[in-house]
């Protein structure tokens, strides 16, 4: 029976040096991980979306939704930018867009599909809002017991 087995020098294992600067890494990774998913997830408890759809077939000329306002809630802008956090879809052969003159992003947020050019079109309008003011504060004691 031939058997080979193969050697490692040492030299070229890496050094204890390496690995603790892994291990630093890994951890400080872990750290900043977490912060930034304590910050995101904070955030992201006061937002929702709403969103409306439509479904239109072939040759149908126009069609609107009306995406539903929350209550006590404001469109939250997209960060970073001045815009209102939207987005209009579509499948199909037809265009969708929010109705800038029918839209005031306080009272009423309308979506606009033109006309449908292929055997079935949808179009979905979706806004993004902040709800800061909705979301019950924490209390650090125990609920009573009855």
């Amino acid at each position: 029976m031939n058997t080979s087995y193969q050697t490692t020098s040492l030299k070229s294992l890496p050094t204890p040096r390496f690995f603790i600067f892994l291990s630093l890494s890994m951890f400080l990774m872990n750290v900043t991980g977490l912060i930034v998913d304590s910050v995101g997830a904070a955030e992201s408890q006061s937002r929702t979306e709403s969103n409306c759809t439509i479904g239109m077939v072939k040759g149908e000329k126009k069609a609107e939704c009306h995406v539903p306002i929350i209550d006590g809630c404001t469109v939250a802008q997209f960060p970073g930018y001045d815009e209102p956090w939207v987005e209009a879809s579509k499948g199909g052969a037809t265009s969708c867009q929010f109705n800038e003159k029918k839209t005031d992003w306080k009272t009423s947020i309308v979506g606009t599909c033109e006309a449908c050019k292929t055997e079935q079109c949808t179009g979905r309008f979706t806004v993004m809002f902040n709800c800061s003011g909705n979301v019950p504060s924490v209390s650090p004691a125990f609920p009573q017991q009855k």
